[in-house]
């Protein structure tokens, strides 16, 4: 069995109701071969000293506080930057409004990558508070990997998403930025899971297994903004596919 390392990145704005809870899920893993990047993304509440008082002592946690508001998938790309990650190293990119299924989740995500070989997983979440099954959360059928259909077929590959970071850095940074050229504010997980499917192909694994907590509430970006939600999804939809990686670079 492989001692996979995984870089754990949270980008966050007030979540003081929830952040606490977020860290302590990861801090209670039974693998511990982790890193945690948690970027506050200048939160106005009282989130960065929760965070401080959670972590403690806990070497494999950083804290970014910024000054400037930047938003989730800067943050994201960012703090993998941040993390100085090898090309095996996998990243795993959490809420911190949500939370870790159970204290095995990384376990479990070594276990799949060892034995499969995969470079990319994405799964099934539970929403919170109804306890449903994410609607989301379903296996992309194999026609859609073999004819790169992923931005032709409704959206499959949501919590929790795990990749190897060989495969994010191949990722043109143009293709996370919108039309004014700034990161995405919505929709941005689709900016860079859409490239890493085409490039991964069947190296992508579905894991049926619960692994991950979404909270449900007001502030959820398709909230928030549905109507804008669904222009960045149309753009990103429309832009160019990326070819089959035959072998990792």
């Amino acid at each position: 069995m492989n001692n996979n390392h995984f870089k754990i990145i949270i980008p966050l704005y007030n979540c003081e109701k929830y952040i606490k809870q977020c860290i302590e899920n990861i801090q209670w893993q039974t693998y511990d071969n982790f890193q945690c990047i948690v970027v506050d993304d200048i939160s106005t509440d009282n989130s960065l000293s929760i965070i401080m008082k959670t972590i403690g002592s806990d070497i494999r946690f950083r804290v970014i506080a910024n000054t400037e508001k930047k938003f989730a998938l800067q943050n994201i790309y960012e703090g993998i930057l941040e993390s100085k990650p090898n090309n095996e190293d996998i990243i795993i990119t959490v809420d911190g409004d949500d939370w870790l299924a159970d204290d095995t989740v990384l376990e479990k995500l070594n276990t799949v990558y060892s034995k499969s070989q995969c470079w990319l997983t994405y799964g099934s979440y539970m929403e919170y508070p109804s306890g449903q099954k994410g609607k989301f959360s379903v296996q992309i059928p194999d026609y859609i990997i073999e004819n790169n259909l992923f931005r032709e077929n409704q959206w499959m590959s949501s919590h929790l998403r795990t990749f190897k970071y060989h495969l994010w850095k191949q990722i043109k940074v143009e293709d996370m930025l919108d039309s004014e050229g700034k990161f995405y504010k919505s929709a941005w997980d689709l900016a860079f899971m859409f490239p890493m499917l085409e490039m991964a192909g069947h190296r992508s694994k579905y894991i049926s297994d619960i692994l991950y907590v979404y909270r449900q509430h007001e502030f959820n970006d398709h909230q928030v903004n549905h109507l804008l939600q669904l222009q960045y999804e149309r753009e990103i939809r429309g832009k160019q596919k990326y070819n089959l990686i035959i072998e990792k670079e």
